[in-house]
């Protein structure tokens, strides 16, 4: 009887230690959560920072001929001006503007998914070929833990300029040492999207979502903003970015 209860502590005690050594190292300690923004540059001050009819990013010829992957920027005062609550319950008024939901839904320990100040140039002013040149504002991945997933979904209108164009929507993503030195870019894409016969002039809504894992110093420290490709012009509308990050 002794000899069956020692078995059985030991199976408890073993089992506790395995739980404690789990939690600490991160697998399910805190909680997964979002954040959002509609604080793409380029909205007109002068229509209350919404897209005129037929208006927006141009994606222009010399585009399309340098295959380029256009990045979307964001700007802290679009930011201040659209990212308000717009309702009552639950009273999020008094936390920080980090985003649409002023942190309420952000996972643990994370302080925000988007840094609307930043700069590529200012940080990397002699810089050229990354693609991230000229672009302001980020997805903010520096608070996440190694075996978090990133999922973006990039809503964003369409207006084609040429019959029978494709587009491919992607986060332009480039890792960085902990020297924030960019050591690779490159594109993680969703599926292309075509647009034919009767489709030039008009608006077309899109939705995407992209995911990406987290898993190193790299990850963590990692530059990335949405951005299209296309093989002819087209107009682009960015309108908003819900960030997930699943635990």
């Amino acid at each position: 009887m002794i000899i069956l209860f020692l078995l059985v502590l030991i199976t408890f005690v073993s089992f506790s230690a395995l739980i404690i050594s789990i939690i600490s190292f991160g697998k399910i300690d805190g909680k997964s959560g979002y954040s959002h923004t509609g604080a793409f540059s380029g909205k007109p001050l002068s229509n209350n920072y919404v897209w005129e009819t037929g208006k927006g990013i141009s994606y222009s010829q010399e585009d399309v001929d340098n295959e380029l992957y256009k990045v979307f920027s964001l700007d802290n005062d679009v930011h201040l001006a659209v990212d308000n609550p717009y309702w009552s319950k639950p009273d999020v008024t008094k936390r920080k503007n980090v985003g649409l939901f002023n942190g309420y839904a952000l996972p643990n320990q994370v302080n925000s998914l988007f840094d609307f100040t930043y700069s590529f140039d200012n940080q990397y002013p002699n810089s050229s070929g990354t693609g991230f040149e000229g672009s302001t504002g980020r997805i903010r991945l520096n608070d996440l833990r190694f075996g978090d997933q990133l999922r973006v979904r990039f809503d964003f209108n369409i207006i084609p300029q040429i019959a029978n164009t494709t587009i491919q929507p992607a986060l332009w993503y480039a890792n960085r040492n902990d020297n924030n030195d960019i050591t690779f870019s490159f594109a993680l894409t969703a599926q292309p999207i075509f647009y034919g016969t009767g489709t030039v002039g008009k608006t077309y809504l899109n939705r995407i979502e992209i995911s990406a894992w987290i898993i190193s110093n790299e990850d963590v420290n990692a530059l990335t903003l949405p951005a299209i490709k296309s093989d002819n012009p087209v107009i682009v509308q960015p309108l908003g970015l819900l960030v997930t990050i699943l635990r």
